[in-house]
């Protein structure tokens, strides 16, 4: 498997493997287009059947989980008995130079997932292109969320995540936006049990210039899959593991979409709405001068060298809207605290004796 960062040079050779081992066309015949650095992007269809998928992953350089998802799916033993009644259109990064760099944007700093009105970018044009060419019978827009959401109670974190996006200010509930929340209910049934956070659903107001509600505004079913944290998953290996059964849940989903749209809203509704409320540390109980204090402190990941680095950053003192963090300390209870906190001017927050240090991934 992948590991979280890699550089997209290597992602080139672990996907040109996957490529060989079903038998397709060499690397080079998959190319699609170039981001604006000239990567190449590519696409790759499997499967013959009468339902289109299209799937694209990363248009955000620094989610690559699903793009490692939708490796391990390509990998499975079982794909061509899941893909029997699909034809499936992969975009496994979209954004190479974003990938390369570990950021959201691409090279012209633009956010490819604010572009979809404006078309700006090469990567833009590019998945509209395949858009219109492949006349998709259902989009997945997949995605990574930082390790800040929790369910609104804050009692646990959210560690995979969907959204049916409106199509339109209203947020009609239109024969797409049912059969997306359809294949959604299906995921957060099949899934529930098998995630040690909760499975979160997105706040849905809409922006037309986001691809998801873009092409929801088109009558085209579209699913928003995010992967998220839970625990001391940085590496986000479990979430990987989610995320292909995932997607596993959704292609065969399509085949049978559930025509009872009532209980389809219900159910829907009911997977629960995330907050962002959630630290990666929370100290509890610091003492300063002014009286005890609780630190809300969160990873800054950063690329060094090829590799992903995690920063603790000091983000805050006392924040209301932080409700709990994948590591809590409360210096009240903690008997290896050495009162040996300490604060750059940047921000940066560590600690040895409660482990707060940089770390690799």
């Amino acid at each position: 498997m992948l590991s979280r960062y890699y550089t997209y040079s290597q992602f080139e050779n672990y996907f040109g493997s996957v490529v060989k081992s079903l038998n397709g066309s060499i690397l080079r015949n998959l190319e699609i287009g170039q981001s604006v650095l000239k990567r190449s992007v590519y696409g790759l269809k499997i499967g013959s059947g009468k339902i289109k998928v299209l799937a694209w992953s990363q248009m955000h350089g620094n989610e690559s989980t699903t793009t490692r998802a939708i490796c391990e799916l390509l990998a499975s033993d079982d794909l061509y008995q899941i893909i029997e009644n699909i034809e499936l259109y992969i975009i496994p990064v979209l954004n190479p130079d974003g990938a390369d760099a570990w950021t959201r944007v691409n090279a012209n700093k633009v956010d490819l997932n604010r572009d979809a009105v404006s078309l700006s970018q090469p990567e833009s044009i590019l998945l509209q292109k395949v858009f219109k060419d492949f006349k998709p019978d259902y989009c997945f827009n997949l995605h990574g969320q930082r390790s800040i959401y929790g369910s609104k109670d804050g009692i646990m974190p959210a560690q995979v995540s969907f959204l049916a996006p409106a199509g339109d200010k209203r947020k009609l509930f239109k024969r797409a936006r049912a059969q997306s929340m359809s294949i959604i209910n299906d995921i957060h049934k099949k899934l529930e049990k098998e995630v040690s956070g909760i499975i979160g659903r997105y706040n849905d107001d809409f922006n037309i210039n986001c691809v998801g509600d873009f092409m929801m505004s088109k009558d085209v079913p579209t699913i928003l899959f995010e992967a998220g944290h839970s625990g001391f998953d940085y590496s986000r290996d479990e979430a990987t593991l989610l995320l292909t059964k995932a997607l596993k849940i959704a292609i065969t989903s399509v085949s049978n979409i559930s025509s009872d749209h009532e209980s389809t809203w219900t159910n829907y509704k009911a997977i629960p709405k995330m907050s962002a409320n959630y630290v990666d540390i929370l100290i509890k109980n610091y003492k300063a001068t002014s009286g005890n204090q609780s630190l809300s402190i969160r990873y800054h990941e950063q690329v060094k060298d090829s590799c992903l680095y995690f920063v603790p950053v000091l983000i805050g003192i006392n924040r209301k809207e932080v409700l709990n963090g994948h590591r809590v300390i409360d210096l009240d209870q903690d008997q290896h605290f050495k009162n040996d906190l300490i604060v750059t001017g940047d921000l940066e927050i560590y600690s040895e004796s409660l482990n707060i240090k940089i770390f690799a991934n």
